[in-house]
């Protein structure tokens, strides 16, 4: 499947950004719901993202585990750099 460890960086990197956009994107939509929606779809989100790399590793099983490693971390990495900016729900508020 994934033959080096550079390719399971870029292969992880691109599932970790697309399970980090598309949670974004749920919490996005979310955000200005009840809260009892918000964290059933923010828990929803975690499950969501353990299970795909869980899935992941379990494909990855008959690799070498530096494959399975860089994979992981790279997929980690990129889904944490999609917390990082927060995202506002009642914009910019000032002490005025």
């Amino acid at each position: 499947m994934i033959r080096s460890a550079a390719a399971g960086v870029v292969y992880g990197a691109a599932l970790g950004a697309a399970l980090g956009w598309a949670s974004r994107l749920a919490l996005k939509k979310a955000l200005r719901s009840p809260d009892a929606v918000f964290f059933s779809v923010f828990v929803g989100g975690i499950f969501a993202r353990l299970a795909a790399l869980a899935a992941a590793v379990c494909l990855l099983r008959h690799e070498k585990y530096i494959i399975i490693i860089a994979f992981a971390a790279a997929l980690i990495l990129v889904q944490m750099a999609f917390e990082l900016v927060p995202l506002d729900k009642n914009g910019i508020k000032r002490n005025s």
